[in-house]
């Protein structure tokens, strides 16, 4: 009896850390040069030092991403990227000598890296966005109109570029041509963390007033068609903004990581703590780390809407992640083979479908249309 107990509590424990290993959110705190693990359904914490760089004597971290299988991390003030593996350990450092300077927010844009970059210092181009491929080689520099702090695949042929001054959010090709504003200049003044929402539209967090334009601080929920705001949750020195699994916001100041209720406004602190920037993350997310591979299909590939899953096993579970593995939808199944899911709402571009069975799992590519 006493050893069916134990297995039993193991097996708990398991698939207690198992599922909250594939759904978290990362919160950079620049303060104690620590990384957060947070529930992704509601913000709680999970582990307050998954990743500690003390040991490395960072600056201020600030930005952070998940490229194929590391977790990369900026510095703004040291002019580096540290590189940690999925299980928080440390593997690597970009160093400033292949043109950082001033960094803030990075993402995975068009399968390169895009770190934002406002200083002159290691031979970076000031206000730039400097490219550099997944092994951290320098791809060149694409120069933009303010100085830039994130920057956001869009999934169709463009990336937003938030500015810190008032030059709005800019609307970059992948061929480094700045084409137009998603948000028009003067609109805002110190905008850092974009982040793309589970309905398509987009969160972005603005540290400073703008008293010309009358937008404070904030937490602002933009439109996906013109940029304009659609709500607004005024706090002062906001810095980094994510979207949880339950619909409600998380948000970072120099004084801790909080919640807001997206319909009532409500805010709530979560952990105190000088955080920058988040993300949502799969962290088991890798083709060499399913355990076991089956047969799945889907059509149609490309889709512009609806998309069929088949599979041989009962189906439990499909997620769409982008490709830099941020969560865009989760659909719980009823152990059906065979099932139609809608992602109309996903903008046009390109994911990774993962489906997940009784007996195993599939990620595969899919272009919504």
């Amino acid at each position: 009896m006493k050893t069916k107990l134990l297995l039993a509590a193991g097996l708990f424990l398991f698939c207690h850390l198992h599922h909250f290993a594939q759904n978290v959110i990362l919160a950079v705190n620049s303060t104690t040069k620590t990384v957060a693990q947070l529930n992704a359904t509601d913000g709680t914490v999970i582990n307050a030092n998954f990743i500690n760089l003390s040991s490395l004597s960072p600056g201020t971290i600030k930005g952070i991403i998940r490229v194929q299988d590391k977790i990369w991390i900026s510095d703004q003030t040291d002019n580096v990227i540290y590189i940690y593996n999925l299980d928080g350990t440390y593997s690597s450092t970009i160093p400033s000598t292949v043109g950082l300077s001033n960094i803030r927010g990075l993402n995975v844009v068009n399968n390169e890296v895009w770190v934002t970059n406002a200083g002159t210092a290691n031979g970076a181009t000031a206000n730039s966005i400097r490219r550099l491929s997944f092994s951290g080689t320098s791809l060149g520099v694409y120069p933009t109109l303010g100085s830039p702090f994130d920057a956001l695949d869009t999934g169709s042929g463009t990336a937003y570029i938030t500015s810190f001054d008032s030059a709005g959010i800019q609307t970059m090709n992948y061929a480094g041509t700045v084409t137009g504003n998603f948000v028009n200049s003067g609109v805002f003044t110190g905008i850092q963390q974009i982040t793309k929402l589970q309905n398509g539209n987009y969160l972005i967090a603005v540290f400073s007033n703008n008293n010309s334009a009358g937008n404070n601080a904030g937490v602002y929920h933009l439109s996906a068609t013109n940029g304009s705001i659609l709500n607004s949750y005024l706090v002062g020195g906001a810095r980094g903004c994510a979207q949880m699994g339950n619909g409600n916001y998380l948000y970072t100041t120099g004084s801790g990581v909080y919640s807001i209720n997206a319909t009532t406004g409500a805010t709530s602190l979560l952990v105190s703590g000088g955080y920058q920037y988040l993300k949502a993350l799969d962290l088991t997310l890798s083709v060499s780390e399913v355990k076991k591979e089956i047969k799945a299909k889907i059509y149609p590939n490309p889709t512009s809407g609806i998309v069929n899953v088949s599979t041989e096993n009962e189906i439990e579970s499909i997620i769409i992640y982008s490709l830099n593995g941020q969560i865009l939808k989760t659909e719980k199944i009823n152990r059906e083979k065979k099932v139609s899911v809608d992602i109309s709402g996903i903008p046009s571009g390109t994911y990774l479908l993962k489906v997940k069975t009784n007996n195993g799992e599939k990620t595969l590519k899919i272009i919504k249309k």
